[in-house]
């Protein structure tokens, strides 16, 4: 019966072309609004469907330590010499209780340097090792 009462109202629509395509487009739009909603419903409930938390922990990052070469006369390269932090250095250079010793080319030294440090490069280390002071900490720089 409805269909009957459908089909009616449709031949009537194609008499009257604007009010027909009026009515088509509404249903088009309604009929994509449609799809897309359920399309969107699925994908919710698709993904309502958790997998178990992956764990993550932080291990600790190994580091490379440097390795020490050495030349023919068995001297290294200086990679594995002590380190010191500046705040130690700092108070070193307060207490006067270390030996600066600035490594760059004279050029560099003169342009600006710890006040007090004397200037030996790493090529003139060997030829001016016994004008360093004993007693002290040494403590070599170049940057």
């Amino acid at each position: 019966m409805w269909q009957n009462t459908l089909m009616k109202s449709l031949r009537h629509l194609e008499k009257n072309s604007v009010e027909f395509a009026h009515v088509k487009s509404i249903f088009m739009k309604y009929l994509i609004f449609s799809l897309i909603a359920a399309v969107g419903l699925l994908t919710v409930a698709a993904c309502t469907d958790v997998a178990e938390p992956v764990s993550i922990s932080k291990s600790p990052t190994p580091v490379a330590q440097p390795v020490a070469k050495t030349d023919t006369h068995g001297h290294s390269d200086g990679q594995d010499a002590p380190r010191i932090s500046l705040e130690d250095a700092k108070k070193a250079f307060d207490e006067k209780s270390a030996t600066f010793i600035d490594t760059h080319v004279k050029d560099a030294y003169d342009a600006g340097h710890i006040p007090g440090a004397i200037n030996i490069t790493v090529q003139d280390l060997e030829a001016k090792f016994k004008t360093i002071p004993k007693g002290k900490k040494i403590i070599a720089y170049c940057s």
